[in-house]
């Protein structure tokens, strides 16, 4: 009996230490089969964070070769570092804590070395050997951009706003500014105060920040109407000085204009009243043609975050004729509409990214974007850059409402006045001064004259 019930527990124990085992093997399936790919997610994985640390990220280029962004430092110890404190903006920033911004982001992969070639996987997975990036050169130029930079800083008062310069030909960006801005080499310790800054330095202005336009719109109008036959630029305007009012203030023209005006003196001394008549007759539908056309309707393709609220329809062609009603632009975007008119009329595509290392450590050109259309005619172009052409500076300064409480400074540029390759278009934040914005852009368009004298 005592036998029997010895033998009786000792298979208890046996059922007992098998079931023990088999709930052991069920849980080792379980969690390296089955949730295996959710474990080797998981942001804690210290696989993962030793793994992402090891990672030695490619380089980012300026067109002519200079290093704006590379990581330095022993295997164990690595950083990102940027040799250009005020690049963020155009650069972006990558940080283990926060992630990644700009084209960091946008060709994170690259920048990485991820690939899904045997050898490379077998080495780091199962060498652990360190990943290894490859390098992206962009379209910027690194003095341009510096020289960009340090003409917002020296304006006193440091002004908000932005800055880009395009090549007409190519859309290449040459220089892209945002102010303020942030030192992408400090990002982790003042991250919190960037995002709680009421400046908002960690918001791109040049291709995020939405401003109403104003008569910034006032060229492209022009050219369009001019194309589809709707004026002459020397035909007659009546009253061109007449009070328009607009958000409770009494708007007139820019500079007085002659009592018997024409259309070109519309556009040269920006008088607002005559716009609104040209306006009236195009109607809703023409202005969002003309808006469309020349790319003020769209966000332009960059591998940057361009995402901006969507834009309501157009309510008032009256108020949509002098840039007040429901559309809002970008600088960018505006770069692009002024480059068309300097392109005799074609729309560039923009591009920021001229090449990328291949896996064999061959630096591959990018195709030139093709354009995104003929806004309107060579003809058309001409003529309005023929007007805004003064004593050699093809340029327009204007001074826009950007809602009751507030006015922005605009100034536009195609650059040289004879022959344009460049377009500069400059905005300023909260300024009536126009003197600010003018020595911006003026100062930017001496520059890029200087850069490129043989």
């Amino acid at each position: 009996m005592n036998n029997h019930s010895s033998q009786t527990h000792l298979h208890k124990m046996q059922r007992a230490i098998l079931l023990g085992f088999l709930a052991v093997a069920l849980s080792l399936v379980f969690w390296s089969v089955v949730r295996s790919e959710a474990i080797l997610a998981r942001d804690d994985n210290p696989r993962l964070v030793e793994a992402e640390l090891r990672i030695q990220r490619g380089r980012i280029l300026d067109r002519n070769g200079t290093v704006l962004a590379h990581t330095v430092g022993e295997p164990d110890a690595l950083v990102r570092t940027y040799p250009f404190e005020t690049i963020g903006p155009a650069v972006g920033y990558y940080s283990f804590r926060h992630g990644t911004a700009g084209i960091e982001a946008g060709f994170d992969e690259i920048l990485r070395g991820e690939s899904e070639e045997f050898t490379a996987v077998f080495n780091q997975q199962i060498l652990h050997t360190p990943q290894i990036g490859r390098d992206v050169q962009l379209t910027l130029d690194a003095e341009l951009q510096a020289t960009a930079e340090s003409l917002f800083g020296s304006v006193p008062g440091a002004p908000h706003g932005a800055l880009v310069l395009l090549e007409i030909g190519t859309g290449d960006v040459l220089a892209m500014v945002s102010h303020p801005g942030y030192n992408p080499n400090r990002l982790d310790e003042n991250f919190d105060a960037l995002v709680q800054d009421e400046t908002a330095p960690l918001l791109n202005r040049a291709v995020q920040g939405q401003y109403q336009p104003g008569l910034v719109l006032q060229p492209f109008i022009l050219a369009a109407a001019l194309d589809q036959d709707r004026i002459q630029l020397e035909g007659a305007v009546l009253n061109a000085n007449r009070p328009v009012p607009v958000n409770g203030e009494v708007k007139r023209c820019q500079t007085t204009p002659p009592e018997e005006a024409t259309w070109a003196d519309v556009l040269h001394h920006r008088c607002p009243g005559p716009m609104q008549d040209l306006a009236n007759l195009l109607g809703l539908g023409g202005l969002d043609n003309i808006f469309m056309r020349f790319g003020f309707t769209t966000q332009p393709e960059l591998p940057l975050n361009t995402e901006t609220a969507e834009l309501e329809p157009l309510s008032d062609p009256l108020q949509a004729g002098i840039g007040q009603d429901n559309l809002t632009v970008t600088p960018l975007q505006v770069a692009l509409a002024l480059a068309t008119l300097g392109n005799d009329g074609r729309l560039p595509t923009p591009r920021l990214v001229t090449a990328v290392e291949d896996e064999n450590g061959i630096m591959q050109a990018q195709p030139p974007a093709p354009t995104a259309g003929d806004a309107v005619t060579g003809r058309a172009a001409r003529a309005i850059r023929q007007l805004l052409n003064k004593e050699g500076t093809l340029s327009f300064a204007i001074s826009a409402l950007s809602g009751p409480d507030s006015r922005n400074g605009w100034y536009l540029a195609l650059t040289p006045a004879d022959q344009p390759q460049y377009a500069i278009v400059v905005v300023v934040e909260d300024s009536e001064d126009l003197e600010v914005v003018h020595t911006i852009g003026v100062g930017m368009e001496t520059a890029v004259i200087n850069s490129t004298a043989p």
